[in-house]
């Protein structure tokens, strides 16, 4: 299980009562800013460098949490910056589209804590390894703004 104050989750949710459970799952493991609106979200992303982006899907606005990864992935430092789509869609081939759009994982509500923080595990696992591959191949990582 990775536990790393350090690494800081811009956690994109308007649901308040959702906003509270996440803060109670993740709060003892990881340093969490949150949003509940992608003009925000971009905002916070200036100000913080964030390991990792936790984006519901539906915000209630007309932008959602695919339109907010695609802004946030064009900004620079970012570009590799893994991401969990966290939603309430659970239907056959939801899991495929997120993946397409670019998010790493799909965590569906309901969700427990263990699949949450395996979840954050994984994808940061996964960002390692395209790191990597990337450093490989004769291409640099971005870099990354200053933790505030």
């Amino acid at each position: 299980m990775i536990a790393d104050k350090n690494l800081h989750i811009l956690t994109v949710e308007d649901n308040p009562d959702t906003q509270t459970l996440l803060r109670y799952m993740l709060k003892p493991y990881f340093t969490l800013i949150f949003s509940s609106q992608v003009d925000e979200a971009l905002s916070l992303a200036e100000t913080y460098t964030f390991g990792l982006f936790l984006l519901d899907i539906n915000l209630g606005e007309q932008r959602t949490g695919i339109d907010l990864l695609q802004l946030l992935h064009k900004r620079p430092g970012y570009e590799l910056t893994p991401a969990l789509a966290l939603t309430a869609y659970a239907m056959p081939g939801d899991r495929d589209r997120f993946l397409q759009a670019g998010f790493d994982g799909y965590i569906s509500k309901p969700f427990t804590r263990r699949e949450l923080l395996e979840s954050i595990e994984q994808a940061l696992n996964n960002q390692e390894t395209r790191a990597a591959k990337r450093a490989g191949a004769g291409t640099s990582t971005p870099k990354k703004r200053q933790q505030a």
